[in-house]
């Protein structure tokens, strides 16, 4: 039954399926370690990415020290390299990008020498997005161009299509908006037949961020619609308040300052729930703007002087870009 569950909490992670995934995974773990060791390890291990994805950096960490304590009693070399790649990403989800990114680096060098061409690909795209979170633009683009080389090398569609995503997602940043909106259009043409539905709900968002970007606002919302359905339906609280932010942004454009006050409200819940700081900052520099409108300066002054402070302690420069 124990590795039936594992199975099952692999695939659904892999569609995005993220609490039941974990619910699988807990059941999995509430068995003696020592009776099936490996299957244990495999479940800390799938968990604590669950964790790592939906925000929870902590549990992650308890779950690589557990997984890691068992796997060194057991003498199970094998995992070291497993268990060391998953802090790197761990540190990168915290927003530690400096220290990410040096123990990415020895991944690179690592899988390059091994010829692990979707290795590669994937470790590139998380050095692309740490570098990118921490304001080095022209770094994650070379990051990302190199990794969708990588895992067009080693024929892997899914590391080809995270890499168009970040693509997208640096394009946009620079202002490049026509290029974003081609690369997320090229993965989520990629995605059909998929039963990723994480990523085809990534792809509709990062689409309509490029499209509210190019003033296509009604084109966005309709994207933005799609991802929320999406994301609703794999309980992704934190993605599903970017979308609520998206939205809120189209309506605060169109001076429909209510219905932005509502989208913003439902994404910051959703941004605290998962203590995403970039969407937090995002969400209280958009409400800024809002209560300005509103002419209500000193409430306006107080919220843009917390999203700063927010961003500046998490590293980001959400501040400045002002092609979110």
């Amino acid at each position: 039954m124990s590795e039936r569950d594992f199975h099952a909490a692999e695939r659904l992670r892999e569609r995005g399926y993220f609490d039941r995934a974990a619910a699988l995974y807990r059941k999995v773990l509430k068995s003696p370690a020592r009776r099936d060791p490996e299957l244990w390890i495999e479940s800390c291990l799938g968990l604590a990415s669950v964790h790592r994805s939906l925000g929870s950096a902590p549990q992650a960490r308890k779950l690589l020290q557990r997984g890691a304590r068992l796997a060194a009693e057991l003498g199970t070399g094998e995992y070291r390299q497993r268990f060391a790649l998953e802090d790197a990403l761990v540190d990168r989800a915290e927003g530690l990008y400096a220290k990410s990114l040096e123990k990415l680096g020895a991944f690179l060098r690592r899988f390059q020498r091994e010829e692990d061409w979707a290795g590669v690909g994937f470790v590139l795209w998380a050095m692309g997005g740490a570098r990118r979170f921490s304001g080095d633009l022209k770094g994650a683009e070379h990051d990302f161009h190199s990794s969708l080389s990588a895992a067009r090398r080693a024929k892997d569609i899914s590391g080809q299509v995270y890499a168009l995503f970040g693509l997208g997602g640096v394009t946009r940043i620079a202002g490049r908006l026509e290029e974003s909106r081609k690369y997320y259009s090229e993965a989520g043409r990629r995605l059909k037949g998929s039963d990723d539905v994480f990523g085809k709900a990534y792809a509709h968002c990062g689409l309509a961020n490029a499209l509210r970007q190019l003033g296509l606002w009604q084109e966005a919302q309709s994207h933005y619609e799609r991802s929320h359905r999406l994301y609703s339906s794999l309980g992704d609280a934190v993605d599903l308040a970017y979308v609520d932010w998206g939205l809120g942004k189209i309506a605060l454009h169109r001076g429909e300052l209510a219905r932005a006050e509502g989208r913003f409200g439902r994404a910051l819940k959703g941004f605290a729930g998962g203590r995403e700081q970039r969407g937090l900052a995002l969400t209280e520099a958009a409400l800024a703007g809002l209560e300005h409108a509103r002419g209500k300066s000193a409430a306006a002054d107080r919220l843009f002087a917390r999203a700063y402070r927010r961003a500046r302690s998490a590293g980001l420069r959400t501040y400045v870009e002002i092609f979110t």
